[in-house]
């Protein structure tokens, strides 16, 4: 659609008081298979840093629907579950036209160059007291 309507997003400059720039790396990988998981699990060792915290991830919907199969019947107790419905995850989704690969290693890319990466160093931590209350 954005091709068909000749929108280039490199010409498109973001105003700074929306904030779209500010998200730390590991929330800009959300995108990506395994990104969600990866910034649990980047928190949870800042809050409770001797704690495990073991990963399945499903990547497609025949595995999803397998490990949630493997979760009803008792095998991933504690487990952190992960699935993404497009195999690579929300990167590979319908609208995709380039290759998995490359959109991933773009999001890899826009991570990098993020002030913050964890969410425990986040300017926005405050704003999770006022959801609290």
């Amino acid at each position: 659609m954005f091709d068909a309507k000749e929108i280039d997003f490199t010409q498109i400059e973001a105003d700074p008081a929306d904030g779209l720039d500010d998200g730390t790396g590991l929330g800009r990988g959300f995108a990506v298979g395994g990104g969600v998981a990866a910034a649990v699990v980047e928190a949870i060792s800042h809050l409770d840093p001797g704690r495990e915290v073991p990963i399945e991830y499903g990547d497609g919907l025949r595995e999803c629907r397998k490990m949630l199969q493997m979760a009803r019947a008792g095998k991933r107790n504690g487990y952190l579950l992960e699935g993404m419905a497009c195999p690579g995850g929300c990167v590979a989704g319908a609208g995709t036209i380039q290759p998995v690969k490359q959109s991933a290693a773009s999001v890899e890319q826009f991570k990098k160059q993020a002030a913050d990466q964890s969410c425990t160093t986040s300017p926005y931590l405050h704003r999770l007291a006022d959801v609290e209350e």
